[in-house]
């Protein structure tokens, strides 16, 4: 499935991704971008992981059965995305934007998020078990079937979100 195996260098897949509006089955792992404007692109099927986002821009791209796993965001703007079936397992997330965003069906498991917002998304039936969140707003979202379980949260708001529909373990509702 991912072409990185078969010897693809690392300039010809900067290429790819800022040439083209469909990427599809690649493997970024480990790579950098900063300042990368990925908006409006679609990815399906590619790996990222362990790979450093800085500064870049997703604004409305899609986004299916993606891996971010260990990758890192800071200072992303990720509104308006469309974000399907993708895993950001162990991600570190900073001061990132995902306000207005259809974020269904991923898993956020064990990520480390700050200072980031939510806010407005349709998170439907996606996981953040074990996640830290610091500073992270979930205001007037879909959490409808969202798991959250063993989270570590301090500043966290929850606002005008349909709580009730989510999963919370013990000790971890919202205030």
């Amino acid at each position: 499935m991912y072409k990185r195996d078969q010897n693809i260098q690392e300039i010809t897949l900067r290429t790819t991704v800022q040439t083209e509006k469909d990427v599809q089955s690649l493997d970024f792992s480990k790579m950098e971008f900063q300042e990368q404007d990925f908006s409006g692109k679609k990815f399906t099927g590619c790996r990222f992981a362990g790979t450093k986002f800085i500064n870049c821009d997703f604004s409305k791209a899609r986004i299916r059965m993606c891996f971010f796993d260990e990758a890192v965001f800071e200072n992303c703007k990720l509104a308006n995305t469309d974000i399907q079936f993708s895993c950001f397992a162990g991600s570190k997330i900073t001061d990132c934007d995902f306000k207005g965003s259809d974020l269904l069906h991923n898993n956020f498991n064990g990520i480390t998020c700050d200072n980031t917002t939510f806010n407005d998304s349709d998170l439907y039936n996606s996981c953040f078990v074990l996640a830290s969140l610091d500073k992270t707003t979930f205001q007037n979202c879909n959490l409808k079937k969202v798991v959250f379980y063993r989270i570590f949260k301090t500043e966290c708001s929850f606002k005008y979100s349909n709580t009730r529909e989510a999963i919370f373990s013990e000790g971890d509702e919202p205030e």
